[in-house]
């Protein structure tokens, strides 16, 4: 019978500072097409909310430094390449219990269809493969003033200390986020808190300093654009 590799290999959790992930980053800002700088403003505002509620965590609890995720994975060329996921924020309970937080500034509908348990579920399958890590908790962050019933009703609404459940769902007000945003001094548009904040694109200028680290060799699908990088990789 031939030999089939683990699906996952050399699994580790490096910040976001780590110089081999941002060569990854920079290449993949190398590979857009010409003209390729539209964010849509819901992401933008979506990441100024996000490190608004992350300071707000850590009043909480202790937040790791080491958020991303980082694995190897065979390729359809045989190669073995490493790949990322971001995951927003990780409590390290104790030495083999981990707290998974994905934090979401959306509409309505898509909380109460439960954005962002697949990425929870996949970041976790991952690193449940480590043989020192023996407990996985998850927690869905929703940022809103009107809490709505989610389709999954098993979810319970959770502190964000809480160390038992498997899942759990956090409700953060807006003015939460608001007086976090003015702690870490970060603008927040004037119309924010309307969903019409979120409508639209933004360009977003080149960061070039990402640039100095661009020969790390590091592909990755989590995206069509990596997609396309990883594509070209393997053709090498």
């Amino acid at each position: 019978m031939a030999y089939t590799p683990p699906a996952y290999r050399h699994i580790r959790l490096v910040r976001p500072d780590d110089t081999e992930y941002l060569g990854f980053l920079a290449r993949l800002r190398d590979a857009r097409p010409p003209g390729w700088g539209r964010r849509s403003a819901g992401e933008f505002l979506g990441g100024v909310v996000e490190r608004a509620v992350i300071h707000w965590l850590k009043s909480h609890i202790p937040l790791k430094e080491e958020r991303i995720l980082s694995w190897e994975q065979r390729l359809n060329n045989n190669r073995s390449g490493r790949r990322y996921r971001e995951i927003d924020a990780i409590w390290e309970i104790d030495s083999e219990s981990l707290c998974l937080f994905e934090v979401k500034f959306t509409h309505a509908e898509n909380i109460a269809k439960g954005a962002g348990i697949k990425q929870l579920e996949t970041s976790c399958g991952i690193l449940a493969t480590l043989p020192e890590v023996k407990y996985l908790l998850k927690r869905l962050v929703y940022v809103t003033d009107e809490p709505v019933p989610l389709n999954d009703d098993t979810i319970p609404i959770v502190e964000p200390n809480e160390e038992f459940e498997e899942w759990g769902v956090i409700w953060v007000s807006l003015d939460t986020v608001a007086q976090a945003a003015q702690e870490l001094e970060l603008e927040l548009p004037e119309n924010w808190r309307e969903p019409t904040a979120r409508e639209g694109f933004l360009e977003t200028a080149e960061q070039e300093e990402w640039k100095q680290y661009g020969e790390t060799e590091t592909p990755e699908e989590s995206n069509p654009l990596a997609e396309a990088l990883r594509r070209a990789m393997e053709q090498e």
